[in-house]
């Protein structure tokens, strides 16, 4: 009886694996694609790849990545534990300052279980010229300066400078006056040689207090200086402030001129 029972198992299993035989291991399809096709600009340029690869069951896959001018990745691995679809990415980076790349590529090269190649992820690259632009400074800087009694009182209190072409303020600086009486300004563009009117104005705080300090004119009333490439910075544009003053307490009326 139980030889029967010995030879009944083994004819069922050698049935079983005849109508159901084991699959081995492989990969049944892999693709690669790239970000971009072609690229037209400056270089150097990086491109992007993905692949797929499919097998049929569980398992491990060992696959490098080719490129057209003849190398090749280091091998990877990619593990599965059932049947199915993974994907896997590189890149490329390549191109100098100048130079065109016409149907460069890359793909998918299957060492094992089987051997298989992708398709090829073909692009192509132009770079163009880099064009640098010097950034070149034009400045004009000076003073406002003014006398008498009491200058101390402006310690702090501000002006500001205007660099106008035309009808178009192009550059502002606010300075303060310090103890002595003195305000220093510094105007500066950039790549924009040419003709300019220098002119300067009082910044008034919201909220006058014991004196009421008035901004009454300044000598000359504005200042032409020419900037060129052969002489990009002009100094010395001077100033002189002519200013008054109120004692609000003695119940005197407010200037009619700007006042600090």
């Amino acid at each position: 009886m139980r030889a029967k029972t010995v030879v009944f198992i083994a004819l069922f299993i050698a049935a079983s694996a005849a109508a159901f035989p084991i699959q081995a291991f492989k990969v049944t399809g892999v693709s690669a694609s790239v970000s971009e096709r072609e690229y037209r600009g400056f270089c150097p340029h990086r491109f992007e790849f993905t692949g797929r690869i499919t097998v049929n069951r569980e398992g491990t896959v060992r696959f490098r990545w080719l490129r057209s001018d003849g190398s090749a990745n280091a091998e990877e691995t990619l593990a599965f534990t059932e049947a199915g679809t993974k994907t896997v990415s590189t890149y490329w980076q390549l191109g100098g300052v100048m130079g065109t790349y016409r149907d460069r590529w890359m793909r998918i090269e299957i060492l094992a279980p089987n051997s298989l190649l992708s398709n090829p992820a073909v692009f192509d690259l132009e770079c163009l010229p880099q064009v640098r632009m010097e950034r070149k400074a034009y400045r004009v800087s000076g003073r406002i300066i003014t006398g008498g009694q009491h200058v101390e009182w402006l310690e702090g209190l501000q002006l500001k400078a205007r660099l106008i072409s035309g009808t178009r303020t192009v550059s502002t600086c606010t300075a303060a006056f310090n103890r002595d009486g003195v305000c220093s300004y510094s105007l500066v563009v950039f790549n924009a040689p040419g003709s300019y009117r220098v002119t300067v104005e009082p910044v008034h705080p919201t909220d006058p207090d014991q004196f009421y300090l008035c901004f009454d004119s300044v000598d000359p009333a504005f200042i032409i200086v020419t900037l060129s490439e052969e002489a990009p910075e002009t100094a010395g544009q001077n100033f002189d402030l002519t200013w008054s003053w109120r004692h609000l307490d003695m119940g005197e009326d407010h200037f009619d001129s700007p006042c600090w």
